[in-house]
């Protein structure tokens, strides 16, 4: 990839995702310049590149620091949004961030002749899946207010390629995953990883035949500087995804073997779910009702044929790879 003395602005580059992307840029001799205000990033997440890169403590939601921040700068990776703390609840939408603010990115990269915005968007967008693997073309009906954010960013992205002379491209990434992204609780797969370095049972609601993508974190990067350096995108959205998929309990057995085999698999029941707030219809992670009780029917594998095709994306980590780096990267701070 030739991304030498490109000077590239990446908006969460302290957080999970944003911090890896960062490593590998200056890796490759990229001028790199980070936009982060920390309410989820963690500056030791970037501790071994803080000084070969700017760092500016500033949120997106703030038009004019986002404006300075993209004066001279060739591309924008577009990561902010303080994922780790959102949810179902009302006060957990965080649309400040993930709409007003990939407005600010896209409306100051046009104003400071910025060449493309590589934007984050997710899986979210789907909603409940009406067929898998989903393809780019699957109806957006997103079930939560996350993935209605997303859609937005995307539409946003889209709209600035038509009527402005900035390229932009949006990522859908599916369920990743590795090191850094152990202060999140929202995956299964974090969650099972954690107990079980702990030696502690892993707890399954439902039956655990729901299917999940898992996509281990130096694919996500990779697939994100393909997107970078891919011409004429004009809003186009690719998946970016590990491209097969695994059951719930399939991932608990196979964490069970690599990791810890002292380790118990439990199912708790639907009857453990809770409601994230008193307003909420659903409760968490449950998405259907059927003879009276809610139970998740979402499966969700990501069809790559596009990113394939058009970026050259094709992902190199296997699963039991993966889980087993970021095992090994939870041993070590644990």
């Amino acid at each position: 990839m030739d991304l030498k003395d490109k000077k590239i602005l990446v908006t969460g580059g302290a957080g999970f995702i944003g911090s890896h992307i960062c490593e590998k840029l200056v890796s490759l001799g990229s001028s790199v310049t980070i936009l982060d205000d920390l309410s989820t990033g963690k500056e030791k997440n970037i501790a071994s590149i803080k000084d070969k890169i700017k760092f500016i403590k500033g949120s997106v939601e703030d038009y004019r620091t986002v404006l300075n921040s993209t004066k001279k700068i060739d591309y924008v990776i577009h990561q902010a949004f303080p994922y780790g703390r959102s949810g179902m609840g009302l006060d957990e939408q965080y649309t400040e961030a993930g709409v007003i603010g990939t407005f600010n990115v896209l409306k100051a990269s046009v104003i400071n002749g910025v060449k493309k915005v590589v934007n984050a968007s997710s899986v979210a967008a789907y909603g409940i899946p009406k067929y898998t693997p989903l393809d780019e073309k699957h109806p957006t009906n997103p079930f939560l207010p996350y993935g209605a954010t997303k859609i937005v960013g995307e539409l946003y992205c889209k709209t600035f390629s038509n009527l402005y002379t900035i390229d932009t491209i949006s990522l859908r990434y599916f369920y990743v995953y590795g090191a850094r992204y152990a202060q999140f609780d929202h995956s299964a797969m974090v969650n099972f990883l954690i107990r079980s370095v702990r030696g502690e049972d892993l707890i399954i609601y439902g039956n655990g035949s729901q299917i999940r993508d898992y996509t281990y974190i130096d694919d996500i990067v990779n697939g994100t500087l393909l997107a970078l350096l891919k011409e004429n995108s004009l809003g186009t959205v690719y998946n970016i995804s590990g491209g097969d998929g695994i059951t719930i309990l399939d991932l608990a057995k196979k964490i069970k073997k690599l990791v810890n085999k002292k380790s118990s698999i439990k199912f708790a029941g639907n009857a453990e779910y809770r409601f994230s707030d008193k307003y909420n219809k659903i409760p968490i992670g449950l998405t259907t009702k059927v003879g009276g009780k809610w139970i998740d029917e979402r499966n969700y594998i990501g069809n790559i044929s596009l990113a394939k095709k058009e970026l050259g994306y094709k992902p190199k980590i296997k699963i039991d790879d993966g889980i087993q780096r970021t095992a090994n990267w939870l041993k070590s701070i644990m």
